[in-house]
């Protein structure tokens, strides 16, 4: 990421190599050519110059929006500019970014807020507000953190019922129901998935057990009582939503790669192992499978390729990524959310 941004930086800033200053005010003769003022004020999280054309072209105020976005669309980890005001007077476009206060730590007065400094304490905050489904005033704390990575790490709250994330100006953690279900619906499902979890994990997890063993044991009940939902092949439109959470692997023994992996997070976490979803894909097709924390490393789990395999021993049990040979995922982003 910081490679991207400094070759960022150096683009927008050689326009002012001359300068002794951005200009208040900048002759264009086309929108386009606003790109690396707007770039260079965002990255100094300012304000950029007012704009003269001469003429000014119908829409100029829209075409100059357009640009923003090129830009956060582009550079996605410049999204903390969540808003662009354009008025246009006299001749002239004067423009104003709105900043996320975790960037600029123009925060509004008296703001307080559940502290997160991490993609780990994020996760955090939003499994503390799930309850009310009020949305959650966060004040985050790391100015480094990226706004698509505080929007993926808030992706494994809410098991696929309720989505979790950052408000416009990324003040709050909002909590979305899926599904058409209401918030209380979709709470008594992440009710259910966490007894159905519990009840795995006290019927298999005996005491003495290592960690490892523990991980074996309810991968193995995962792998071997889990079957997979083919109408998402055959036919899709009449596959349960279910089959893609963890409630459809834990109570109706069916389910996709996305319910193996969420209720592996499940049993995992009740053995007090640490354990993510990753999404990303295996050949040509999407693919969701699990990183763990065990035995003093995090490492890669794969339920949905090893279903059945118990008798064999398993190809994707607490692997490396360097064994994960026919898939693709964000890495750079798992060792962020994992804090390696």
């Amino acid at each position: 990421m910081i490679s991207t941004i400094l070759s960022i930086v150096f683009s927008a800033v050689s326009i002012f190599s001359s300068l002794a200053a951005p200009p208040d005010v900048v002759e264009l003769d086309d929108i386009s050519e606003a790109e690396p003022y707007l770039t260079l004020a965002i990255l100094t999280a300012s304000q950029p110059p007012e704009f003269r054309l001469d003429p000014m072209p119908e829409g100029a105020d829209m075409d100059i929006r357009n640009v923003f976005h090129s830009i956060t669309s582009e550079h996605p980890e410049l999204k903390y500019a969540y808003d662009l005001s354009v008025e246009l007077s006299d001749g002239a476009l004067q423009c104003e970014f709105s900043y996320m206060p975790y960037r600029t730590g123009d925060w509004p007065e008296g703001f307080s807020g559940v502290e997160a400094g991490s993609l780990a304490e994020l996760i955090e905050a939003a499994r503390s507000g799930l309850a009310s489904g009020e949305p959650l005033p966060v004040r985050i704390t790391n100015a480094a953190l990226t706004v698509d990575d505080m929007n993926k790490a808030l992706q494994q709250v809410g098991g696929g019922y309720i989505l979790c994330q950052l408000s416009r100006d990324g003040t709050e953690i909002v909590y979305t129901p899926q599904n058409n279900l209401s918030h209380s619906d979709a709470l008594a499902k992440l009710s259910e998935i966490d007894a159905l979890a519990e009840g795995v994990f006290s019927a298999n997890v005996t005491d003495g057990m290592t960690q490892r063993e523990a991980a074996e044991v309810l991968y193995t009940c995962l792998t071997e009582t889990v079957r997979y939902d083919h109408r998402y092949y055959s036919d899709r439109a009449n596959m349960p939503f279910d089959s893609q959470t963890a409630y459809g692997a834990l109570h109706d023994g069916l389910a996709i790669c996305g319910g193996y992996a969420q209720a592996l997070q499940a049993l995992f976490e009740k053995a007090g192992i640490p354990c993510y979803t990753v999404s990303g894909s295996m050949g040509s097709e999407y693919h969701m499978w699990n990183i763990a924390y065990l035995d003093g490393e995090w490492c890669y789990f794969d339920a949905t390729s090893d279903r059945g395999r118990a008798d064999y021993w398993f190809n994707y049990f607490a692997v490396g990524s360097d064994q994960l040979t026919n898939y693709e995922w964000d890495s750079g982003f798992v060792s962020r959310l994992t804090g390696e």
